[in-house]
């Protein structure tokens, strides 16, 4: 770990890469804190109410010392803070901060890729001439972030990605670490060896069966044996612990024929609603699903691109007292089993007859989809769509013959022209403009509408639980 030297990297003709990796601090405390600057310094929960039966989302930092973490019930929560400030967070806010950011840390390199809402990778190996040393970019980056986002981060440097988010760790909170080139083998040597990306609590515990606790263990013990042990994964870990990654950022926007910036076209697209609470009527579960289809189709369309292949989920929560539930830990185990498949996450998976960007097409086989899952006598916590296998859309080809019965009675009694299939077209490329110019919010589909009912609506949509998904 090194401190500011601004010949390090500067006037090189060629050398090793110099990555970012840049993280919010406690991002949805930030958020609220860069809307309402009054809550800055004092210990603030993300997730919901006191009162209510859900988990902590995030936390700020004087939150946590007193011990609350994210996934701590807020009741816990409060018990541990009584002084904390409970706020149920604002996902759109969020989205749009983040994406803010991620424009403040283009103006330093166009080589910035975007993993999540608080969470980018920037390589600025070509923008050391321009902007000096990388320790130097990084405090640039961190404070203008600040003075036009408010949001702090914490910056890690190092000459590839599993050691700039490793250093990362080291510089929180708020912070810039840099792990100099040549020296990652001696930062990584006396490294816990969970630290390491890639490395679960499952595989810790069987890391440890081996004696392997540090990086430097790992990196000790022969690819083969790792290969025989772990598969594939073994020889990926053996190589992160000797400091060697050679993964590329990919950035999220690339330039156009015109010579403008696009946003490269994404690999797969999902979209998550959680209930709060915890959702019995299959109606808006239902709904919740079309929406969810409604936004990813509308995104997958902006790419210019169809999906063919889906999947959808949905995760069941036991709500039972907790008497209850400890007499079903006393049970036999047939019963236990029985009794945990109702608090378990169902998915089924599906390819289309051929590649589609239709939202209609889409959402009823998503719909008989989700019908054709289990139910259970447990509540619905989660609901979700996602879309894999995309590709390039190809042109839209009307169809002549294709009507159904009911369609060509309503076209005799003067409706529109045209299939279903080219009806729904037609309804998908309004709904896309006028959205563009009012917001997604503004205009609902009928399938959507029970979520009225629970959800608080603005203009940007449904107001959900998860900011990277609120789009």
């Amino acid at each position: 770990m090194g401190t500011s030297n601004p010949h390090l990297d500067r006037h090189r003709e060629e050398g090793p890469r110099r990555i970012l990796h840049l993280d919010v601090d406690a991002f949805l405390a930030a958020v609220e804190c860069a809307l309402h600057p009054k809550l800055r310094g004092r210990p603030l929960v993300i997730g919901g109410l006191a009162h209510e039966r859900n988990l902590v989302m995030s936390s700020s930092y004087e939150a946590r010392a007193f011990g609350v973490r994210s996934g701590l019930l807020l009741a816990e929560a409060q018990r541990l803070c009584p002084t904390a400030i409970f706020r149920r967070g604002d996902s759109q806010a969020a989205a749009r901060l983040g994406h803010h950011m991620a424009q403040v840390v283009m103006r330093f390199t166009p080589q910035v890729q975007v993993t999540s809402c608080d969470d980018f990778l920037a390589d600025v190996s070509g923008s050391t001439r321009l902007f000096g040393a990388a320790f130097e970019i990084a405090q640039r980056i961190r404070a203008a972030v600040w003075n036009e986002v408010e949001l702090p981060i914490t910056v890690g440097i190092g000459s590839n990605i599993t050691i700039a988010r490793l250093a990362g760790k080291l510089a929180k909170p708020g912070g810039v670490a840099e792990i100099w080139p040549g020296y990652e083998a001696t930062f990584l040597r006396g490294l816990p060896v969970e630290h390491l990306p890639g490395v679960g609590y499952r595989t810790r515990r069987l890391l440890e069966r081996f004696a392997i606790r540090t990086a430097g263990d790992l990196r000790s013990v022969s690819r083969e044996v790792l290969f025989a042990s772990f598969g594939q994964l073994g020889l990926v870990l053996h190589d992160r612990a000797g400091g060697l990654d050679e993964r590329r950022v990919e950035p999220t926007w690339i330039a156009n024929r015109e010579g403008l910036l696009v946003r490269r076209a994404p690999k797969s697209i999902r979209r998550d609603g959680t209930f709060e609470p915890e959702e019995s009527s299959r109606r808006r579960v239902e709904a919740m699903l079309a929406y969810l289809v409604d936004r990813a189709m509308s995104k997958l369309r902006s790419a210019g691109l169809q999906v063919v292949s889906l999947a959808v989920n949905i995760r069941y929560v036991d709500t039972r007292p907790p008497s209850l539930r400890r007499a079903q830990r006393a049970a036999a185990p047939a019963e236990r089993a029985a009794a945990a498949s109702e608090n378990a996450t169902r998915r089924v998976s599906r390819s289309l007859d051929g590649a589609s960007d239709s939202t209609d097409r889409v959402a009823a086989e998503a719909r008989a989809m989700l019908r054709s899952l289990p139910r259970r006598r447990a509540l619905v916590k989660r609901v979700g769509i996602e879309l894999t296998r995309l590709r390039p859309a190809a042109g839209w080809q009307g169809t002549l013959f294709s009507q159904p019965a009911a369609d060509r009675a309503a076209d005799s009694a003067g409706g529109a022209a045209g299939s279903h299939a080219d009806r729904q077209r037609q309804l998908d490329d309004v709904l896309d403009g006028l959205r563009e110019r009012i917001g997604f919010g503004r205009v609902l589909r009928g399938s959507s509408l029970p979520l009225c009912e629970t959800h608080e609506l603005k203009a940007e949509g449904f107001r959900l639980r998860t900011p990277s998904l609120n789009q």
